[in-house]
């Protein structure tokens, strides 16, 4: 061979040794991924550990306050190397751990609203239609703007009893009775306030959704109507599930029940503040003809309450809960009743 050609041989020889050591590949180091265990390239930092791996820890998102996404993916997840937050240039050595922490999900802040009652709040509990002056207080989301809660706070004023008589129907819906006592309100004109049991409700909605077309005004009387031990003695968790119920019901139909009667009166300050705490207030009676005795008679109902009537009154009656043929027979005398006295009737206001 030429010397010259011996040169050249050594030359590529030479190159190509060195492009061989140019191309090795680094050592790989062992890592950990949440416990998974992996290998990346000695020298790696935590963002290109990041591509590599594909590392994305799960956003959190903005709900509303019944729990419903507003925007999804609003709070960014978080790695922490060895338990720690480091930058994404740091170099990740042997044996490091990373994790992936998910974003927390956030409920929307709440405002608190307070505007004056024009006419003047009721009380709480209610038995009589008085009112005072007072503000609502309503509690919403501040982007939804979906109710959390309302209540009523009195401020100092002249109480004012009104001229009007309320109609109150407890323990409907129910498939008889409730579609007559709407037949006899309807042809004399009349609207009147309905406190519906939940599972009844469940049972016959097409008689809410028809109590509330007709402008009649709706509350929760609870979703089983407990009567023992007396309502306003159960734990105060009994009645939180009660009063809840009671309202998922109603909003089942589209309702949002602002007012509460426990059954058989059975109240307490306890249930006024589990009450509240659902958004309603506790509404009572002062008239009571007892129509759910057996074998009264409507003329019996109707005597008791006009005897009992008072501008303000609030009547408990039943269009539920067993044989109300006394109460549906005895309505219409009771309505021409009260007009005769030049007493309005009137719902209770929500």
């Amino acid at each position: 061979m030429r010397p010259g050609a011996v040169a050249l041989a050594a030359a590529v020889a030479l190159v190509g040794a060195g492009c061989g050591s140019h191309h090795a590949a680094p050592p790989r180091i062992p890592i950990s991924v949440d416990g998974t265990r992996e290998r990346v390239a000695a020298g790696t930092t935590l963002a290109e550990a990041v591509e590599t791996l594909g590392l994305r820890p799960q956003a959190g998102k903005l709900v509303d306050v019944e729990g419903h996404v507003l925007r999804a993916n609003a709070f960014p997840g978080r790695l922490l190397v060895n338990g720690r937050r480091v930058a994404r240039a740091t170099a990740l050595r042997a044996g490091d751990s990373i994790a992936l922490v998910a974003g927390r999900d956030r409920r929307e802040r709440l405002v608190r609203i307070v505007r004056s009652v024009r006419g003047g709040i009721p009380p709480n509990p209610q038995g009589k239609l008085l009112t005072t002056p007072g503000v609502e207080v309503d509690v919403r989301g501040a982007i939804s703007r979906k109710l959390v809660s309302k209540r009523f706070r009195p401020v100092e004023g002249p109480i004012r009893t009104e001229r009007a008589v309320a109609l109150t129907f407890d323990d409907g819906p129910d498939p008889l009775y409730t579609p007559q006592v709407l037949r006899i309100l309807r042809r004399m004109h009349v609207r009147a306030t309905f406190f519906v049991i939940g599972y009844l409700v469940d049972a016959y909605p097409q008689l809410v959704t028809r109590e509330h077309a007709m402008r009649m005004a709706v509350g929760n009387h609870t979703y089983n109507h407990p009567e023992v031990p007396p309502f306003g003695q159960l734990p105060r968790r009994l009645l939180d599930a009660e009063i809840a119920l009671g309202s998922a019901s109603l909003a089942r139909v589209g309702l949002k029940p602002s007012m509460l009667r426990p059954p058989a009166g059975g109240w307490s300050q306890q249930v006024v503040r589990a009450a509240a705490a659902d958004g309603e207030r506790v509404v009572l009676w002062s008239v009571d003809p007892v129509d759910w005795q057996p074998g009264v008679t409507a003329a019996q109902v109707k005597s008791r309450v006009l005897s009992a009537i008072r501008p303000g009154s609030i009547v408990d009656l039943h269009d539920g809960g067993g044989d109300r043929s006394a109460t549906v027979a005895a309505l219409p005398g009771i309505i021409r009743g009260i007009r005769h006295r030049h007493l309005k009737l009137v719902t209770l206001s929500s």
